[in-house]
């Protein structure tokens, strides 16, 4: 309670970067005023389960798709506790410095590939949100102009392994730009955060789940501690498909450590 107190106080009178750790000894900078910040200050891992699943999916070998990238926090936790490749995509400009940064900052150049553009279902621009951290979103007017590339365009022939997929309700969108990837035996995953943001963009929470669907994803919950799949439900953000390959690859992966607890 002491922490939380003291770090909201500073939150309150000083808008500045800070750097936080994460495990495998990752730093990472943040806006002290993002959204997620007091979750990373408090928690490190605040999406424990879907960050515990990257830990313990992904290896050396893959590949992973990082859209709505923000600063970084995920392709740069998956590839340091994994050694992974990570495409990073983050289309807001002082965001993308700050990924950059944090890129820079653990020496992991050779492994992260990043792209200053939105993704979406065609080539061109589209109109970003500025100076709201992790909430900046598609809008009509008022933003800041980004190119807009497909998600397959980005890709090119490579073949990925998994997808996180964070961008303020235009989901759909990217996933309509990806069919080749979609297509693919060897893509896995979708991380995909599904709330009533989407409706904006004329999109359903039901649309994407049945474009998953079609494609043979299906939502999945997942323990860290016990590294166990369960069929997931409306809320779950975790789309799988060849469970079976993917529950040898949680199990029979190394640990990482947390506050002194190992999973």
């Amino acid at each position: 309670m002491r922490r939380y107190v003291a770090w909201n106080l500073t939150r309150a009178v000083i808008d500045r970067k800070v750097v936080l750790p994460l495990p495998h000894d990752l730093q990472i900078i943040v806006p002290n005023q993002s959204n997620f910040a007091t979750g990373l200050y408090l928690h490190q891992l605040y999406d424990f389960s879907n960050m515990g699943f990257f830990c313990h999916f992904l290896r050396t070998e893959d590949l992973l798709l990082d859209v709505g990238a923000n600063i970084g926090v995920y392709g740069l936790l998956a590839t340091k506790s994994t050694g992974c490749q990570v495409i990073a995509c983050e289309p807001a400009p002082d965001t993308f410095r700050t990924l950059a940064d944090n890129v820079r900052l653990n020496r992991l150049d050779d492994r992260i590939e990043l792209h200053n553009a939105a993704v979406g279902d065609a080539e061109g621009t589209l109109t970003m949100s500025v100076g709201q951290h992790g909430l900046n979103h598609v809008v009509q007017g008022g933003g800041t102009t980004v190119p807009q590339h497909r998600l397959d365009d980005i890709n090119g022939e490579r073949m990925p392994r998994a997808l996180k997929l964070d961008v303020e309700g235009y989901e759909m969108h990217v996933l309509r730009g990806a069919p080749r990837i979609l297509a693919n035996p060897a893509f896995k995953v979708v991380m995909v955060e599904i709330n009533g943001l989407i409706e904006r963009y004329g999109e359903t929470v039901d649309g994407i789940r049945a474009h998953l669907r079609s494609h043979g994803f299906a939502p999945v919950a997942y323990d860290p501690a016990t590294r166990q799949l369960a069929p997931g439900g409306e809320h779950d953000e975790m789309f799988v498909r060849d469970p079976d390959f993917v529950s040898e690859r949680v199990r029979s992966a190394p640990p990482f450590v947390l506050f002194g607890k190992t999973y």
